[in-house]
């Protein structure tokens, strides 16, 4: 008898929550706060059948009742009993810093694994090909990485991640280039680490910069290409509480144990006027837009990664055009007839290793 009842106790709490949701009417979450496309209901067929067994557990497990108020409980678990995230790619640093392992972000912080003499060598003879198909002037062209997070807020990493040298790939590839040829590169790490003494550049729980580092990264790209850049200090700044970034969700952090802070600046060519000429809306990876009234006459088309969300408005007030193409839809935009006055290359350094791909896309066209 008594086994008999631990089989029912045991079939109860496995039935107990979707039981719960048919009374309650409660049958999936309203609001996907995963950093991925929940699994959809599957079809049936013969060419599927084997494997539509898992996909209807994949289902199952994506769209149970309660999902998430469960899986917030167990990130409350981890961060009381053993401050930490679930999430092999998620540290939980001091301060209530949250740092990226993934694409190698914590490699490049330990300052080990730079690129060998043979890789510097091909990525800078496709980086010298782009140059010479894309613009006709070399001054025109520009390489730009964005530093990593956990570079430019190191002192908030654990200590267990100090670094064991004093360079890392990015250092190294921008000296090699630099040393090799006279393309214009941007890695504006000194200064983006100067102003983080005294100012929040980046998300403490998002692998982004937030506006303010975004808009000091512009302002180097500005000054690079020939233009005339602005003191952040001359802005007008202001501070907001901010939600939850993407080092958040993934381990499905409650706020309660976070701390986010939005900002924002003001002040900068507020006089032009932006005409957004194609948005992205149909998924095609491209933005562009033009700009009225705007400082410098040229234009720009840049191919870029999620940084430059924070980067592209602010381009968009001083350049006359711009236009940005996503990275990954390279094999799908005609680069053809996306020539401008300047051309830019923008990756962050933890996606270095993808440099090869981007640039062969490049020169396929």
């Amino acid at each position: 008898m008594k086994k008999n009842w631990m089989i029912i106790c045991f079939f109860a709490i496995l039935l107990l929550p979707n039981l719960l949701g048919l009374a309650f009417g409660y049958q999936a979450e309203s609001e996907n706060t995963e950093k991925r496309e929940l699994a959809g209901m599957p079809v049936f067929s013969w060419e599927t059948m084997s494997e539509f067994p898992g996909q209807v557990e994949d289902y199952i497990n994506d769209h149970a009742p309660f999902r998430s108020h469960f899986i917030d409980a167990y990130a409350s678990f981890n961060m009381e009993v053993f401050h930490s995230i679930d999430n092999k790619e998620v540290i939980v640093g001091k301060d209530k810093w949250l740092f990226y392992t993934g694409n190698e972000s914590m490699i490049d912080t330990l300052g080990v694994c730079p690129f060998t003499e043979d890789q510097h060598k091909m990525i800078l003879d496709r980086l010298l090909a782009v140059r010479d198909k894309y613009v006709e002037n070399k001054d025109d062209f520009i390489f730009y990485i964005a530093p990593n997070k956990e570079i430019v807020y190191r002192q908030f990493v654990p200590e267990y991640y100090d670094p064991l040298s004093d360079t890392s790939k990015a250092k190294e590839l921008v000296k090699y280039i630099r040393e090799n040829s006279d393309i214009k590169v941007v890695y504006p790490l000194e200064e983006l680490t100067e102003a983080s003494k005294d100012q929040l550049i980046y998300y403490k729980t998002d692998t982004h910069w937030n506006n303010l580092g975004g808009f000091i990264g512009v302002q180097e790209l500005i000054g690079e290409a020939g233009g005339e850049p602005v003191d952040y200090r001359d802005m007008t700044i202001r501070y907001e509480e901010g939600n939850r970034g993407d080092l958040g969700d993934l381990g499905h952090t409650p706020m309660r144990y976070l701390e986010e802070t939005e900002v924002t600046l003001e002040g900068y060519h507020e006089d032009v006027k932006i005409d957004m000429l194609e948005n992205n809306e149909d998924g095609s990876g491209v933005i562009k837009a033009k700009t009225d009234g705007a400082p410098d006459g040229r234009s720009l088309t840049m191919v870029r990664d999620s940084f430059a969300i924070a980067m592209a408005p602010v381009l968009m007030r001083y350049f006359s055009e711009t236009t940005f193409v996503e990275w990954q839809k390279l094999p799908e935009v005609d680069m053809s007839q996306e020539r401008s006055d300047l051309f830019v290359y923008e990756i962050v350094e933890r996606n270095l290793g993808r440099m090869s791909m981007d640039l062969d896309a490049l020169l396929a066209e």
